[in-house]
């Protein structure tokens, strides 16, 4: 089926995929200065008409962690989506009467004339027998309505059912291998969503914030959410309550710039993100481990110097106890995968691409899971060893305010329409961007950077 849906949307959208491999895709890293502020590892692409322009990127600030400075609590405001209305239900048209099958009364024996009796002697002229006057019978009263017998319905009634349940989270063979581990699971068309336990002025959460976000997030039927970093209390707060819904996690290990000696690979900075996760990680609760996020598209480092540190994260882990069957990835936009990415191929566990359908102007929010699929598997063919054990979108969504790129018209019933294709076509290999808006952030470009937040689209 999702040959014939990648045949469908070459035909809808053209050359987009020849024109997306010219694409210097522009990745802005969402951060806006707060002081003290929690930071956010989100990304978005944008392209301008056929043939996208690179745009400069936004700075990323540091955030304190549990260590340093805690964030301050507050609360931010979720709007409620209204419920749709519902259509009620019409009854079945009453059954027609039956026609009576009660014969009619004969008339009774005083109702006919009297016959004279016969003399013997004399014996009279006959005379002819009068007949009797036809005796009119008298109108059978109708039952009345309620003495007509119920007529069955020719459409049986339907006997009461079970109470739905929702269904069960189950391993969808299209991931490859990697499903077999049980580290990828899915529930129907669901699999994971991004959460950053960020508030709207970019401080951390409280843990009454985060268990509320996390609690909806399982109740809408994700299995999975991603996390960028350890930082703002992702172990103290958003870890724990997971493993009270059965959620699972990918873990990041964010990088920037520097190196060794700054934030890039090999840094205290990294590898204190790494300790984290080796000395607070439950084990079962990975899904997946992915090492820096679009590292290369911004430049941070290199293919080789990324794969290098790849490695050492999966050794660090293995000696430290975890399962070998964990996967570690990286991710990038389509364009860096086939420009850079080949280099990393041997390195990463599976393979993991970063999708923004509305920054190509030609995608129509109706398109963007059938442009999804075609970009994840033009991506993929970079490194077909890793994808046959398992692809993944690991950022997809649709804004709900901004300007217009195109085709591509941000707006709540857009969004809705995009989530609703992204579910069907790649749900199950894509995860969502995301929970909630990122109000701390700069509008950006189109002005959508604070508005990808799609739980009202769920």
């Amino acid at each position: 089926m999702k040959g014939s849906i990648i045949a469908a949307s070459a035909a809808i959208i053209g050359s987009v995929a020849a024109a997306h491999q010219a694409h210097a895709g522009f990745h802005l890293r969402r951060y806006k200065p707060v002081e003290e502020a929690c930071t956010a590892y989100t990304t978005v692409y944008v392209y301008e008409s056929d043939i996208p322009q690179p745009v400069a990127n936004s700075t990323v600030y540091v955030v304190p962690t549990p260590e340093s400075t805690p964030c301050t609590e507050s609360t931010s405001a979720v709007v409620p989506h209204p419920p749709a209305p519902t259509t009620p239900q019409e009854g079945y048209p009453p059954a027609p009467p039956p026609a009576s099958s009660s014969p009619a009364p004969k008339p009774s024996k005083e109702e006919y004339p009297t016959v004279p009796a016969h003399t013997p002697e004399p014996k009279p002229e006959p005379k002819p027998e009068p007949k009797p006057e036809p005796v009119e019978p008298k109108p059978e009263p109708k039952p009345s309505k309620q003495e007509y017998p119920v007529v069955p319905s020719s459409t049986p009634k339907p006997k009461p059912s079970k109470v739905e349940e929702k269904p069960k989270p189950s391993k969808p063979a299209s991931h490859g291998g990697y499903s077999d581990s049980g580290r990828i699971v899915t529930n129907g068309n669901k699999w994971a969503i991004t959460y950053t336990p960020y508030t709207s002025e970019g401080q951390c959460k409280s843990l009454a914030e985060v268990q509320k976000d996390v609690a909806e997030i399982a109740e809408k039927g994700f299995t999975t959410i991603r996390v960028y970093s350890t930082d703002c209390f992702v172990f103290e707060n958003v870890v724990p309550t997971c493993q009270q819904h059965s959620l699972k996690i990918i873990y990041g290990i964010f990088l920037e710039a520097g190196g060794k000696g700054g934030k890039g690979p090999f840094s205290d900075y990294a590898n204190q993100q790494l300790q984290d996760i080796i000395k607070n990680t439950p084990k079962d609760s990975i899904a997946l481990i992915i090492v820096g996020n679009e590292a290369l598209f911004n430049g941070y480092t290199t293919a080789e110097e990324l794969g290098a540190y790849i490695d050492y994260v999966r050794e660090q882990l293995t000696s430290a106890g975890f399962p070998s069957d964990i996967a570690i990835t990286t991710t990038e936009p389509v364009d860096v995968w086939q420009n850079k990415g080949a280099a990393l191929c041997s390195h990463i566990d599976v393979f993991g691409v970063q999708v923004h359908p509305f920054f190509t102007s030609k995608v129509y929010a109706s398109e963007a899971g059938t442009f999804a699929l075609e970009q994840l598997e033009m991506a993929a063919k970079v490194c077909p060893e890793a994808a046959a054990k398992g692809k993944y979108i690991t950022e997809i969504g649709w804004p709900k305010q901004g300007q217009t790129n195109g085709n591509a018209v941000p707006g709540y019933g857009e969004q809705k329409e995009a989530i609703k294709n992204i579910l069907e076509v790649v749900g199950t290999e894509a995860c969502l961007f995301s929970f909630h808006d990122d109000r701390w952030k700069e509008p950006g470009a189109y002005g959508v950077e604070q508005s990808w937040g799609c739980s009202d689209a769920l």
